[in-house]
């Protein structure tokens, strides 16, 4: 699921999305960390070097405000790069279908971003632009926060709404969200307890994870495209056709654990 995150893999990336768009491509840019900043804006010059157009986060935010971004700017794909030095590949627009619009990319798409990244030998000799890429603004995140509060606000609650809740989560945006929904946020003796990873993924609880998706059912995306497995759940799939876990924190909070 994830590759390398290096400057051949957007040179790789590129050459993919050049020829499934027939041309000029955008590509969204995010990052997990503000040490991954210096790669993305590297990653950035290799898209606008090879004819395409990078979009970059205005900061370290969640993958999933990176996810929710290929669809509202149409993007034709994505990259993430986590902490850890690998990247996540999203795909929209003109690369893939629109079922799979703004979700991790298949086998069969990496397999041909790994051909093209092999084909760029070490990256040293590939072009590269001086500028022309621009940020995405501050407004998206705000967007996508009215989209988590009006999913949530859409939803049948399944049990009571929690008195208060804790947070562990890196960005603020959970908090954020929780406030919008009138939950309050407290540091100690919280009735339910979440934390999301850095990369805002995945969803730890208080509560098991059985009594999560019990709890989530309403929400949850059946959609084959949707990920699987502990802590990871997709509860907006019309916007992030990925795990979620700052969106099903707070689904979680208002719906009922």
């Amino acid at each position: 699921m994830t590759r390398c995150a290096d400057p051949s893999l957007f040179a790789g990336i590129a050459s993919v999305l050049s020829a499934s768009a027939g041309g000029r491509f955008r590509l969204i840019i995010g990052y997990e960390s503000e040490e991954g900043a210096e790669l993305a804006r590297e990653g950035a010059s290799i898209v606008e070097g090879s004819g395409g157009h990078a979009l970059l986060m205005p900061r370290a935010l969640p993958a999933p405000v990176t996810a929710f971004s290929v669809r509202m700017v149409m993007a034709d794909g994505a990259v993430y790069v986590r902490a850890s030095g690998e990247a996540l590949i999203y795909l929209g627009g003109r690369a893939i279908d629109r079922s799979r619009e703004g979700a991790l990319a298949p086998e069969a798409e990496l397999a041909l971003i790994d051909e093209a990244v092999a084909a760029c030998g070490d990256g040293s000799s590939l072009p590269r632009s001086q500028g022309g890429w621009e940020s995405v603004g501050d407004g998206m995140i705000g967007a996508y926060v009215d989209r988590c509060a009006s999913r949530i606000a859409s939803l049948e609650p399944s049990g009571a709404r929690v008195a208060s809740v804790s947070v562990d989560e890196a960005s603020g945006l959970l908090a954020t969200l929780l406030e919008r929904l009138g939950v309050p946020v407290v540091k100690e003796g919280a009735a339910l307890s979440l934390s999301v990873s850095t990369d805002g993924r995945t969803l730890s609880a208080s509560v098991s994870e059985e009594q999560v998706r019990a709890a989530l059912t309403s929400a949850l995306s059946t959609s084959p495209t949707a990920p699987t497995g502990p802590g990871l759940y997709c509860v907006d799939p019309a916007f992030v056709l990925d795990a979620d876990g700052l969106c099903a924190g707070a689904a979680l909070a208002v719906l009922g654990a």
